[in-house]
């Protein structure tokens, strides 16, 4: 049976921190959910307010719920903002909304990505921003690294008020190879879709375990994208596109 409990922050009387089975999964300001805890969340934060307007509202999609933390930050920074968020586990986010009610704008469906992200497609559903962030404890399912769902998963993306972006939090060993095999799997799915990827700079240089942000977009990727990267951190930073992420991800094809 899944173990799920809630930890005070001691940072903050209003901060909270979602354990799964002991392992911390997601952090929650409840008064102020512009505040990211977590660093590879302080990057996806970065990477939405790069894109489109500042401010102006997003259609967005996140798969995998955890504690709805960027789901609050959009609704935030972006009023006004149509957020759908699929989630597998229903206890979980049963849980989660009761302890802290997701904010208005956010709809939340139980569902296996896998099956999900097909349907939304055939229905003509069209998103600005596609958050993925799929783990079961410490693994991903292994669709993530399958070039049929990706190309799914980019189909969703609709180009009307911007480039839009598909971020995707990678939980990586030493080596990078998941995210080598996200990459690939993007690259695959749809030849030319630019990609970026952020992280602490042990991290992408192989040599450490941790998260990165990759960061794809079909249309191009905003240059203040990798800009704010590259100036808030967290430090120390890396930030990875073109002839240097080609040789990190694609040099050992």
């Amino acid at each position: 049976m899944t173990r799920i409990e809630f930890e005070p922050d001691v940072f903050s009387s209003h901060g909270w921190t979602l354990l799964v089975d002991g392992t911390a999964q997601s952090h929650v300001d409840a008064e102020d959910p512009g505040r990211l805890f977590f660093e590879y969340v302080r990057r996806i934060g970065h990477v939405i307010d790069a894109m489109a307007t500042p401010g102006a509202p997003l259609r967005a999609l996140h798969l995998g719920g955890g504690a709805l933390t960027i789901p609050r930050y959009v609704a935030a920074t972006r009023p006004g903002s149509a957020q759908l968020v699929v989630e597998l586990d229903a206890e979980l986010l049963d849980l989660v909304l009761e302890r802290l009610p997701a904010p208005a704008g956010v709809e939340t469906r139980v569902a296996d990505a896998a099956h999900a992200v097909p349907a939304l497609r055939e229905a003509g559903a069209g998103f600005d921003l596609v958050v993925l962030d799929l783990y079961t404890r410490l693994d991903p399912p292994a669709f993530v690294a399958d070039a049929a769902f990706q190309r799914e998963l980019l189909a969703l993306l609709d180009p009307a008020d911007g480039p839009p972006l598909l971020i995707a939090n990678v939980a990586d060993a030493a080596g990078l190879g998941r995210l080598r095999e996200q990459a690939r799997a993007i690259a695959r799915a749809r030849p030319g879709t630019e990609l970026l990827v952020a992280g602490d700079a042990g991290v992408l240089a192989g040599a450490e375990e941790g998260n990165a942000v990759l960061v794809a977009g079909p249309a191009g990727i905003p240059p203040l994208v990798a800009e704010r990267l590259a100036l808030h951190g967290p430090h120390p930073a890396a930030v990875l596109e073109r002839n240097r992420l080609d040789a990190v991800l694609f040099g050992a094809c």
